[in-house]
């Protein structure tokens, strides 16, 4: 491991020679086999004299600061790309797959839900019979997107491994990578869904608030992937737990059901009210109202998706600078 000339008190002092059989001490320190002796160290004070005996010197975030996000975004649609490319890799139908998996999933809920269940969807925004199947794509696609990005972003940072061991770079970036490739097949998906709207004739203003949606949700998810990928690094029963709470996490938000389909209390307990507390509850409630009812949706759902992206945000940034430098000595 090399670190930066600005790190190691060696280099600092002017003495480039003691570096070469590294001082023994210092934390930052590349070679211990061959240690300075003691005279020589007692002239360049380590590191933890320096800044007076630092409480955690296992917070690497302050070794390397990495360029801003917005300056690696060559790296991240590399690794986008290369996702992309090796998704269908060998397979005869290639993309055809990111199409045909959503859309058998849609019709297995279509009709156990639909048909068996007769869950009866809400009526179009221009006044027509709702139609289940179109109403449960909103909210598939959606959820697609975001137990994709999660799953997709642990196990970008995982196969990266070999590189961090070789160079450094942010660990976001294979996460963010990979949740782009996810997104463009979500974004297709989408497209497909509001052009079956558009045949139906169901178009509003309402539309042109789907981009800033759309925008705060692929914030927040990948906010979250961010973080769940960088702590699994160091607690790998994580990932096993979010498969876990992913499932569950499912049939406890209204994808596949309406709210009225949900009881006001059970046992005491405020189900419904508990039930729309989810952040993916407001997203997809939000969605289906602006496209599928044409209406703007609640002024309060859409300040609590804000407030979860801002938060989901923050928590990445935190988990970044405190445990996402160096992460190639983990993997």
């Amino acid at each position: 491991m090399i670190w930066p000339p600005q790190v190691c008190p060696l280099l600092r002092q002017g003495d480039a020679s003691l570096v070469e059989t590294g001082c023994g001490l210092c934390p930052f320190a590349r070679d211990r086999v061959n240690p300075v002796p003691a005279g020589k160290i007692s002239t360049v004070r380590c590191t933890t004299e320096i800044e007076g005996q630092l409480a955690d010197l296992e917070a690497v975030s302050t070794v390397r600061k990495a360029a801003p996000i917005w300056q690696q975004w060559n790296l991240i649609s590399n690794f986008g790309r290369r996702d992309l490319k090796a998704k269908f890799k060998g397979t005869w139908l290639g993309w055809a797959w990111s199409l045909l998996v959503p859309l058998a999933s849609l019709g297995i809920y279509t009709l156990i839900f639909s048909i068996v269940f007769r869950m009866a969807p809400p009526d179009l925004g221009n006044g027509r019979d709702g139609i289940f199947a179109v109403w449960l794509f909103a909210g598939l696609t959606l959820w697609t997107f975001f137990a994709s990005s999660i799953n997709s972003g642990i196990a970008g940072l995982g196969s990266s491994g070999g590189m961090l061991q070789k160079v450094y770079f942010p660990p976001y970036a294979p996460v963010l990578g990979a949740g782009l490739a996810v997104g463009v097949q979500s974004l297709i998906e989408i497209g497909i869904f509001l052009v079956i709207l558009l045949i139906l004739g169901n178009i509003g203003w309402t539309w042109l608030l789907v981009p800033l949606l759309l925008g705060t949700y692929m914030v927040f998810c990948w906010s979250l992937a961010t973080g769940i990928a960088i702590m699994n690094v160091y607690y790998r029963d994580l990932a096993h737990l979010v498969n876990v709470a992913l499932q569950l996490l499912f049939y406890l938000t209204p994808i596949l059901y309406t709210t009225d389909f949900i009881p006001e209390s059970w046992r005491g307990i405020p189900l419904r009210e508990a039930v729309m507390l989810s952040p993916l509850a407001d997203f997809i409630t939000l969605f289906r109202n602006i496209t599928y009812d044409l209406t703007p949706g609640d002024p309060g759902d859409w300040l609590s998706v804000v407030a979860w992206t801002g938060v989901a945000l923050l928590w990445a940034a935190w988990v970044n600078r405190r445990r996402g430098a160096d992460l190639g000595e983990q993997l």
